[in-house]
């Protein structure tokens, strides 16, 4: 994943979805991500959804609100390492037909219905370890998921505009 090319969609307004299930220990680390990033100073270009497993129950707020980007961030099942971050349009995931997300279905009708309201859409996927029944995120999930909240935050901060006061 570019650093630069996360930052450069904090450029416009932006909107990030936190999405998965806090019962199902890994699949949450969406939710968390979110639930972190709500206790750090809110940037007004920023808006932050916590969907929990239903986007479908948010996505025309979504369509509707003022932002040029949505970032949704997922948990994924892949054949890779846990704690491995994907990023990228969540088009060309769909496109491709991988069944990465744990959420793909509804993820695909969203992604179809934001891009219909002119949204650039993105994926920030994290491989899990652990999606049964229960509460809590491993400990290489969090830890990579501490990591995303202080990328997210740098990158936010970086396009963040230099007040100008007039007198």
């Amino acid at each position: 994943m570019s650093f630069t090319a996360l930052q450069n969609i904090f450029n416009t307004t932006t909107c990030i979805v936190g999405l998965g299930n806090y019962y199902r220990h890994d699949d949450a680390v969406g939710l968390f991500i979110i639930d972190r990033l709500k206790t750090i100073d809110s940037n007004p270009g920023v808006l932050l959804f916590n969907v929990e497993d239903i986007i479908e129950s948010y996505v025309f707020t979504i369509a509707e609100s003022n932002c040029n980007n949505v970032l949704i961030i997922d948990a994924i099942m892949a054949d890779a390492e846990p704690g491995t971050i994907v990023f990228g349009k969540l088009h060309d995931f769909v496109e491709t037909g991988l069944d990465i997300s744990t959420h793909k279905l509804a993820l695909q009708m969203s992604c179809k219905i934001l891009e219909a309201s002119h949204k650039d859409v993105y994926l920030l996927g994290i491989v899990i370890n652990n999606d049964d029944y229960g509460k809590g995120l491993s400990p290489a999930i969090h830890n990579k998921a501490e990591t995303i909240v202080n990328m997210l935050q740098a990158s936010i901060m970086s396009n963040q505009k230099e007040c100008v006061y007039e007198h």
